[in-house]
């Protein structure tokens, strides 16, 4: 799914401005899909363009204008067509992942850092996790309970599943790689 179509499903709950959405992102779904400032505000412009959102100025003095933006009836057509669409297998991006493929070219100091600092990142990541579910869960309805519990749920098990395999991964010896 694309950032144009998660963020008429926003809309969708009520009007938001630019930094709503990103909020939106940030608090909801952003464990499993993430979007930039860069992203939504290119989008919103597109979105308004194909006439899928209207936007109205709010004026406020001794700040900027507020710009919010709200879904129209097309855009709400769009986003329950687009959210009937099969689904996408996942592409899976990253970054402890790549750097544990290519671990074997560390030395063992590094690679024992490298898979602790994993652990240790995830584990951080799974209690910002839950204490953010305990803010807001009040205000979820059964669907989004599950994507965060599923969320937490995953990052339990990448932790668990880190701490187990990590011993017979700095059994491996490290490559010597030339200076």
């Amino acid at each position: 799914m694309d950032v144009k179509t998660i963020i008429l499903g926003f809309l969708s709950y009520g009007e938001m401005s630019g930094y709503d959405i990103k909020q939106a992102f940030t608090n909801s779904i952003g464990f499993f899909y993430d979007a930039s400032f860069g992203a939504i505000y290119p989008a919103l412009r597109k979105l308004e363009e194909e006439g899928y959102v209207t936007k109205q100025e709010i004026i406020q003095s001794g700040k900027p204008n507020k710009i919010l933006y709200r879904i129209t009836d097309t855009g709400r057509e769009t986003f329950l067509q687009e959210i009937q669409t099969p689904i996408v297998p996942a592409v899976l991006r990253s970054d402890m992942l790549v750097k544990i493929f290519f671990g074997k070219s560390r030395s063992e100091d590094e690679q024992k850092d490298l898979l602790e600092g994993c652990i240790e990142v995830q584990r951080q990541v799974l209690q910002q996790s839950k204490t953010t579910f305990k803010k807001l869960e009040a205000n979820f309805d059964e669907y989004q309970r599950f994507c965060w519990e599923y969320t937490i749920h995953h990052l339990e098990t990448t932790i668990a599943f880190l701490e187990q395999k990590s011993s017979s991964l700095l059994k491996q010896p490290a490559c010597s790689v030339p200076v």
